[in-house]
């Protein structure tokens, strides 16, 4: 069983990570050996805007020199994921520094959806011992750094369970000086209180004018308010000029 231990695919994350961040340089006319790229997203810039907002307003630098943020909803199709994203993204270009984009909604991915790269193998995979685990890089963000989900779990608490116990995250914020966490929502598992638990400070997202506000104070409920670092409106329209707003 030792030698299982051993030689298992998860006792290798500092490695993993060392290489990723520092690539073994590739010769003339050769691609980067072992670096694998996602495709470049262009998001508006009032939105990266708001992002950088977002995790200004409540994210702190922790003791060990890492901000670490998770961002989730209280139902899907808030949004959740388009400002984990581009939170992520603010953060590297704002940061300079190496910055982590975790995909941690591990029954409905869609990372690939959005960064174009093939769905096969991810955090899950590395979790249960199967693969070795699998870093990205953000595209024209030198610094932005991506771990995909990976094929979709039913039942991925036990999965949960081992990231929050088994020293995952706390050797991922001594590589990163950022990690922005994409949760699953609040209230779509049963199992959303241990998911939540990855990330000691979290922005909650809700639609404007969709989001029952019955169903935002039970995921605040669940969170805890001294975990929330804010609620986030996302689909907000606004009828003052954004330049006399800024006036307001």
């Amino acid at each position: 069983m030792l030698k299982d231990q051993v030689d298992s695919p998860r006792t290798d994350l500092a490695e993993t990570i060392r290489r990723a961040l520092s690539p073994r340089p590739a010769g003339p006319g050769f691609a980067v050996r072992g670096a694998e790229n996602v495709r470049p997203i262009t998001m508006p810039p009032w939105f990266i805007d708001r992002c950088r907002r977002a995790y200004l307003s409540g994210m702190t630098e922790d003791a060990d020199g890492c901000r670490v943020i998770g961002v989730t909803s209280a139902l899907r199709g808030e949004g959740k994921t388009s400002l984990a994203i581009g939170i992520a993204m603010a953060l590297a270009a704002d940061t300079q520094r190496p910055t982590l984009l975790l995909e941690c909604d591990m029954e409905r991915p869609s990372f690939d959806r959005y960064f174009g790269f093939e769905s096969r193998t991810g955090l899950v995979d590395w979790l249960d011992g199967s693969s070795t685990l699998r870093i990205l890089r953000g595209g024209p963000l030198v610094n932005l750094f991506v771990i995909p989900s990976g094929a979709p779990r039913t039942d991925p608490s036990h999965l949960f369970y081992q990231l929050s116990e088994g020293g995952s995250i706390a050797e991922l914020r001594r590589h990163f000086a950022s990690v922005v966490i994409d949760l699953p929502p609040m209230l779509s598992i049963a199992y959303s209180s241990l998911a939540s638990q990855l990330s000691e400070k979290i922005l909650l997202v809700a639609r404007y004018g969709v989001t029952p506000i019955e169903d935002i104070e039970k995921a605040v409920f669940l969170l805890g308010r001294e975990r929330l670092s804010g609620i986030v409106l996302n689909g907000t329209e606004y009828r003052t000029p954004e330049g006399m707003r800024r006036l307001l």
